[in-house]
C-alpha cells in the first residue's frame, strides 16, 4: 500500500474553502480501482491543507493520475486562487501499518 500526501499552501482564510471543495467532490476518486481511503487535515493554524490519500499500489495511483476521471476531477476546480504556492506532492510506501487499540 502507499500514501500519496499533497501539502496545499493555502492564502490565508482559504483552509475552510479548500476542505469545503474536497467535501462536495465526493465520486470521482472513491469508486476508481485500486483507491482505498481520503483523509483532508488542516493545519491549527490554517496555513496549509493537506490531502492523503491510500491506494493499494503505486499502479493504481499511477492510473488515476493518467485517468479521464482525474482530468475531469481536477479541471476546473478553481482552487488555484486560494493557494500561496505550488502544491506538494510526496508518495509514501507503507513500512508499518498498526491500528487503533479499541
Amino acid at each position: 500500500m502507499i500514501a500519496v500526501a499533497n501539502s496545499l499552501p493555502v492564502r490565508e482564510g482559504a483552509a475552510d474553502r479548500i476542505v469545503e471543495m474536497f467535501s462536495a467532490g465526493r465520486g470521482a476518486v472513491q469508486d476508481f480501482p485500486g483507491f482505498v481511503a481520503m483523509e483532508v487535515l488542516r493545519s491549527e493554524d490554517g496555513s496549509e491543507v493537506l490531502v492523503v490519500t491510500w491506494w493499494e499500489d503505486r499502479a493504481s495511483f499511477d492510473a488515476w493520475v493518467n485517468s479521464e476521471a482525474f482530468r475531469k476531477a481536477h479541471g476546473g476546480s478553481g482552487g488555484g486562487n486560494l493557494l500561496r504556492e505550488h502544491p506538494r506532492m510526496t508518495v509514501y510506501e507503507v513500512a508499518l501499518e498498526r491500528g487503533r487499540r479499541s
